[in-house]
């Protein structure tokens, strides 16, 4: 049985509104049995009103805590949501020996792709981005953006080949994907292992930054050797 992510939405202020309200629905029936000495009819219909009326108020609670813990505007999970999952998810993975994968990542020269096609196809690519995360990874990872364009993943695994797998479908979906032809987008992943690493998500995501980092600047750096060997050529 794998991790659950609360991908739908829950029941759990539907089933404590309907209960409250049934439990209050006896307590006046045997106040009445105690005051006429009868009760009445088994199931009056006007008892279903406030039954309905508290499944109505239910949902709408229920919707807004789903949606408290998304991002507003990729759908993905929030930051909120991720550092409340988190102490169960190191619960989870204690009980059966298993590791997560912090996946730490963004967009490569984010602000000039803004400053250079605006903030509305900035959006669009964060919103692609976000589609292509959830192929690549699985149902049971956890996908979140964390901020700005910064994204967050946490994978539960036994072995490590299976998220580098993860991460570089994921590349590649970047390499395929169509951005309208004006720009390449390409990202920077860092990635810190719990418990190897550290154990908690404050360390863990500091280690997978530094990480993260260093591979921006070594990216750079190979960026800027190739520039200076073409124009030598």
């Amino acid at each position: 049985m794998g991790l659950k992510v609360d991908n739908a939405l829950s029941y759990k202020g539907r089933i404590i509104s309907v209960v409250f309200v049934a439990v209050l629905l006896l307590f006046i029936r045997g106040m009445v049995i105690m005051h006429f000495g009868r009760a009445p009819h088994p199931l009056p219909i006007p008892a279903l009103i406030p039954l309905v009326i508290a499944w109505y108020l239910g949902k709408h609670y229920d919707k807004y805590v789903h949606l408290s813990m998304r991002d507003t505007l990729t759908g993905l999970y929030n930051r909120r949501y991720v550092l409340d999952k988190f102490p169960r998810v190191m619960t989870y993975v204690n009980k059966r020996k298993l590791n997560i994968a912090i996946l730490v990542l963004d967009v490569n020269g984010f602000k000039e792709i803004n400053d250079n096609y605006g903030h509305d196809y900035g959006d669009q690519v964060l919103e692609q981005l976000s589609k292509i995360l959830c192929k690549s990874f699985g149902q049971k990872d956890i996908i979140a953006r964390w901020g700005g364009d910064e994204f967050l993943i946490l994978s539960t695994f036994s072995d490590e080949k299976l998220v580098i797998n993860k991460i570089n479908q994921f590349k590649n979906e970047i390499k395929r994907e169509d951005w309208q032809q004006k720009s390449d987008i390409s990202v920077s992943i860092g990635k810190a292992t719990y418990p190897s690493d550290a154990v908690s998500l404050k360390e863990l995501m500091a280690k997978a930054d530094s990480n993260m980092y260093e591979l921006k600047m070594s990216d750079k750096q190979m960026n800027a050797t190739k520039r200076e060997e073409s124009m030598l050529h």
